[in-house]
């Protein structure tokens, strides 16, 4: 795939290859969302039976565009959110009955007290923060990031569905045959408006969920123009002996065409970009659970460039023993293992994030990093 090439071309070669995983970087303006188009326009459907099925799901700009605001100009009591009524989404939400899924999803990513209530007959989603007594405020409109963390948690859950529907090899098993010519998942930058926390969080949360896929026919294809969500996927991916086939690709555009490189390592410093991200949440006192992924990710890299056998073998310094590592160790590893569905989303207890800084502390001085140093 590697060349210059015509955005149809990379679509035809993406579509011809037999990688489980293909993670493409490029930065905005490229024409990501255009491949996105571009393949799925080349997958198409397919039709038995009389019946029309779908044989690519894609996320882009397209997906987003399909959920609207009805901010009640006149009256200012009443915003919804609108989901058009012909499209895929509203109509998986419809025959799956999959409400409770998607709510819990949203608060579980979002890790926040607004509800959401999806009205399939109405097509209409409204938000509220309940409190239990005549306190709740109803009706509210969210941010621009909370919109896109709903709207990803819809096609998440679609994504589940799809993932759990085709890992059952004996189609008669199935609850039902609308997924079983899906080959593809297209995803561009879900990213939209997400801080670092939620970017971290949703890469990780994906590279989970692909895990999860046992079909041999279905294939990931994620593009992005945002570093640490391609940083993270790349590593997540790269560790994950599970994953098979992947490939890695960074994308320019030269003129009328578009010149694709393949990856064999991030084209990032993301180690600099790790160590940046946690101290800047020591810095500001705002250290969460994901930042332990963080530090294992950096521990884990480091380990293998000095040659360590157990990246936990870098654990040294002050207040760290033999005997306390193994705790240190469980609690990164808690912390860094949790699926959407698990995460405990309270607020770190002060002696956490004491702790987190402690092994951080340690290993910037014992290693002697310096931050934004190569």
């Amino acid at each position: 795939m590697e060349g210059i090439r015509t955005l149809k071309e990379i679509a035809q070669e993406l579509k011809k290859a037999k990688d489980k995983v293909t993670l493409l970087y490029a930065f905005n303006g490229t024409g990501k969302t255009r491949l996105s188009m571009k393949y799925k326009e080349l997958v198409g459907e397919v039709t038995e039976d009389g019946q029309i099925f779908k044989r690519v799901i894609y996320y882009n700009a397209f997906t987003e565009d399909l959920f609207y605001w009805d901010n009640d100009l006149e009256h200012g009591t009443k915003r919804v959110m609108k989901i058009n009524r012909e499209s895929t989404f509203f109509n998986f939400i419809e025959r799956q009955g999959k409400e409770y899924e998607i709510v819990e999803t949203f608060k579980a990513f979002a890790s926040s007290k607004i509800e959401p209530k999806i009205d399939t007959k109405q097509g209409e989603i409204t938000f509220s923060i309940p409190t239990g007594d005549d306190n709740s405020i109803n009706n509210i409109k969210i941010s621009k990031g909370e919109e896109s963390i709903f709207i990803w948690s819809v096609f998440y859950v679609l994504l589940e569905s799809v993932i759990a529907e085709l890992n059952i090899d004996d189609i008669n098993d199935r609850s039902t045959n609308e997924f079983n010519k899906i080959n593809s998942i297209f995803i561009d930058d879900p990213i939209s408006s997400l801080d670092d926390n939620h970017a971290i969080d949703l890469a990780i949360s994906l590279k989970n969920l692909i895990s999860e896929s046992k079909s041999n026919d279905l294939k990931f294809i994620i593009s992005t123009h945002h570093a640490l969500f391609y940083n993270v996927l790349f590593n997540e991916c790269i560790r994950d002996k599970g994953i098979k086939k992947k490939n890695y690709y960074l994308i320019q555009k030269n003129e009328n065409f578009y010149e694709v490189k393949k990856q064999n390592d991030s084209p990032f410093g993301y180690h600099l970009m790790v160590k940046q991200v946690i101290q800047s949440a020591i810095d500001e006192n705002k250290i969460e659970k994901y930042h332990f992924a963080l530090l294992r990710n950096l521990l884990e890299k480091t380990a293998t460039y000095l040659g360590y056998m157990n990246w936990s073998d870098l654990l040294v310094g002050d207040k760290i023993t033999d005997e306390n590592r193994n705790g240190y160790v469980r609690r990164i590893n808690l912390y860094s293992h949790n699926k959407h569905n698990q995460i405990d989303t309270k607020e770190l207890i002060s002696a956490e994030k004491e702790m987190l800084k402690l092994l951080f502390n340690n290993f910037m001085r014992e290693f002697k990093w310096k931050v934004g140093s190569e």
